[in-house]
């Protein structure tokens, strides 16, 4: 029992602790602060109303549920008023100053830097700021802003005095100072604000370091192509950038899809680019974009902003940098294109320290540039357009184009269209086998069956029936057979089909084939229509479905696989044809 009652408080111990480890963590109440325009409000849970009441209970504002967690509310609150801040179930009761404030002062140290800003009151305020430059005189930035109608400034620093007035409410101005800063020596500057009947004082005390940030600033990602806000574009390939086709442009112009066409003057894409501060103070750093030939590393001029205007402006895309101690930022730079070849560039970004001429990071990348072809989306247009319009006839007229075959040459049309279904099927199957031992030269090996062996029974069955609709019903019969058999049907079969069909079609009647099917004109025309029905699906697979073939590839298929093979097929299709025909008479 001894032993027992310790272990017994241990295990109620235990036990009491884990019940507040899984206790909610109730949430901070949100921060109220005055600032010259109204009252910043942070910390408000996301979805959350908010509304300001003056002591009395009457409103001042009211605001929906917003997604931000900080809010800005604009009022010309009165000094010293008691206000009420509701924020969802929390209640804050809030005291404004006593008297407004004088002005903002906003330091920039180095200038181009983000700012930190502080409120100017009837008291003296102090503000320590370190600086990581190897400049003697680093320019320094000091934005008043001035919140009463008349106000004075002095600016001391060592021996010197500068004067300056602000006349108005909400005028600004921009001090640029220039101070001698040893290193790891404290300077101070002071600064004076009078108005009548108040004054207030702000000590801003600067010290320089210099050390080497070499390596103190890693790259964590580089993202190419992306939005403007940093997001990736996923529809777009990491690593290219396309350039928009000039015939899909121009159409969605003159047709009203666009507002304008391709502006050379805004921005292709954009990339983005993600650093991590290795060091315990904060950085200030610029990143700038250069693209370069891989062989000559000479600039490619396309890639950067064209000059427009009486002055221009800067070529090289820049951005600023503000990293936090041990923390993350983003960079994210324009890329044009103008006039550039298609191909494969290096990218390159330099990052130096604020102010500075010597990089402390250096980074490079391969990239690819592609551009639409004109000829090819002609060609995808015109296949659309004749091919669906081609379906659509046949849909609509199927019943028209059977009442024209007799009874014995639909017997033959089906026996075309089921044989070859077969045999395609067969040549499939062992097509897929051979692929994985010969890759994309299995086409040289495949096609013997899938084409040869194909076009030799449709040859055969169309010298015994010789009439215009014998290609599209054999092939509308093969289509319909591997649909209902094995499914796949796809968006893209009406343009395929039909297009097939009407090529098929279209080559006997210009070859005028109808009149003598066995002659050598049978096979020169299925051999073409063949080689362009081929043509056809490889547009088809590298529009819809975003397939890239080699150039070699593409000469193989439409010679050797498209038009050579079919004419073997064809040929001993004539020859069988002929001997069929002797045969039923």
């Amino acid at each position: 029992m001894k032993i027992l009652k310790p272990l017994s408080g241990l295990f109620l111990l235990i036990l009491a602790a884990s019940i507040a480890g899984c206790r909610k963590e109730k949430p901070s109440p949100p921060k109220a602060l005055f600032v010259p325009l109204g009252i910043e409000v942070s910390g408000i849970p996301p979805e959350t109303p908010v509304s300001l009441y003056r002591a009395s209970g009457d409103p001042v504002l009211r605001y929906p549920p917003l997604a931000s967690q900080d809010l800005l509310l604009i009022f010309p609150w009165k000094p010293g008023e008691v206000y009420r801040l509701k924020a969802g179930p929390t209640s804050l009761v809030l005291r404004a100053p006593a008297s407004r404030p004088l002005a903002t002062l906003e330091v920039f140290a180095p200038l181009g830097s983000p700012g930190q800003k502080i409120t100017v009151e009837k008291k003296r305020t102090a503000l320590k700021l370190t600086l990581l430059s190897r400049k003697e005189a680093p320019e320094i930035g000091l934005l008043v802003t001035s919140f009463v109608p008349e106000l004075n400034l002095s600016l001391f620093s060592g021996n010197s005095t500068e004067r300056y007035s602000l006349r108005g409410e909400f005028a600004r101005r921009l001090l640029r100072p220039r101070i001698y800063l040893p290193p790891e020596k404290p300077r101070r500057l002071q600064l004076l604000f009078r108005t009548p009947g108040r004054t207030a004082e702000v000590d801003l005390v600067l010290k320089r370091r210099i050390f080497d940030l070499r390596g103190k600033v890693r790259l964590v990602s580089w993202k190419l192509p992306t939005e403007e806000s940093g997001l990736s574009l996923r529809y777009r390939r990491e690593g290219l950038l396309v350039v928009p086709n000039p015939l899909f442009e121009r159409l969605g112009y003159l047709l009203g899809l666009r507002a304008r066409g391709y502006s050379r003057y805004e921005p292709l894409a954009y990339e983005t680019l993600e650093f991590r501060n290795l060091t315990d103070v904060p950085l200030n750093l610029v990143v700038r974009g250069e693209f370069l030939e891989p062989e000559s590393r000479k600039p490619v001029k396309g890639f950067y902003p064209p000059r427009f205007g009486m002055s221009g402006h800067a070529r090289k895309p820049l951005a600023l940098v503000y990293l936090p101690p041990r923390g993350r930022a983003r960079a994210v730079l324009p890329i044009y294109a103008r006039r550039v070849p298609p191909g494969e560039y290096l990218a390159l970004i330099r990052v130096y320290p604020l102010g500075e001429k010597t990089p402390i990071l250096v980074k490079t990348r391969r990239i690819g540039l592609t551009r639409g072809s004109p000829k090819l989306a002609a060609g995808l247009l015109l296949i659309l357009l004749a091919g669906g319009a081609y379906s659509l006839v046949v849909f609509l007229g199927l019943r028209r184009l059977l009442a024209g075959f007799r009874l014995r040459e639909l017997s033959l049309v089906a026996l075309s269209g089921a044989v070859g279904f077969g045999l395609d099927f067969l040549g499939g199957i062992l097509s897929n086998i051979l692929y994985a031992l010969l890759g994309p030269f299995n086409i040289l090996v495949g096609g013997l069956i899938t084409e040869v062996v194909h076009y030799a029974v449709f040859t055969a069955v169309f010298v015994l029936v010789p009439r215009p609709g014998f290609a599209t019903l054999s092939g509308l019969l093969h289509y319909l057979m591997g649909t209902v058999l094995f499914g796949g049907l796809r968006a893209t079969d009406p343009f395929f089909v039909g297009f097939r069909l009407l090529t098929l079609e279209t080559a006997l009647w210009i070859f005028r084939v109808y009149a003598r099917p066995e002659g050598h004109r049978t096979i020169l025309a299925l051999g073409l229509a063949d080689a362009l029905s081929t043509l056809s699906s490889l547009v088809l697979h590298m529009t819809f479905y975003r397939l890239f073939f080699p150039e070699w590839y593409l000469w193989l298929s439409l010679l050797v696989k498209g038009f050579l093979y079919t004419l073997v097929g064809a040929a001993l299709g004539v020859r069988l044809g002929l001997h069929l025909r002797e045969m039923e008479r």
